[in-house]
């Protein structure tokens, strides 16, 4: 039998993902139109991003009162992390593929992905301790267990989706 506390909470987190939700959509109504093939790649990242809030919400248990202190800090630490990633791959664009690198090239490869590890774990770090000042410790490890369990499905339903595909070729 579900108890009033479950319901609350199941209420909230639809609360807050429908909240997540329309914002998205009026951000996405607010900017110009763009080609069809870009539509369909940010309507896929924002149903991504959309079942992500909801798996991580629902896997710490946030309150309302957390939720509300958690997704600012949380949403800064993934800009940023989608930022240095942004700017790995400016610098890898401009290198040959691995294979066919010089030394010096392949030097420069190699600094670029140990400052990428490097800046990320800083951040992670960073964040960590921020989270802290608004949810428990024991929330945070749930986090990191989330965030690795959503990576997982996400990974695993494209195989299943691969495989799909090649049985139809």
């Amino acid at each position: 039998m579900t108890s009033t506390k479950q319901i609350i909470r199941l209420g909230i987190q639809f609360s807050l993902v429908m909240l997540f939700l329309l914002a998205g959509v009026g951000d996405a109504c607010a900017q110009r139109p763009q080609r069809q093939e870009h539509r369909g790649r940010d309507a896929r990242k924002e149903a991504i991003e959309a079942r992500r809030i909801s798996y991580i919400t629902s896997k710490l248990s946030l309150s309302t009162d957390e939720a509300k202190l958690f997704w600012p800090i949380y949403n800064a630490y993934t800009h940023k992390v989608d930022e240095i990633s942004a700017a790995f791959r400016e610098k890898l664009e401009t290198m040959p593929d691995p294979e066919d690198m010089t030394a010096e090239e392949a030097a420069r490869y190699v600094e670029a992905e140990l400052t990428r590890f490097e800046e990320s774990a800083a951040l992670r770090r960073e964040y960590t301790e921020k989270l802290l000042e608004v949810i428990s410790i024991n929330q945070v490890a749930l986090l990191f267990d989330a965030e690795r369990g959503f990576n997982r499905m996400l990974f695993r339903e494209a195989q299943r989706r691969h495989r799909s595909d090649d049985r139809r070729d």
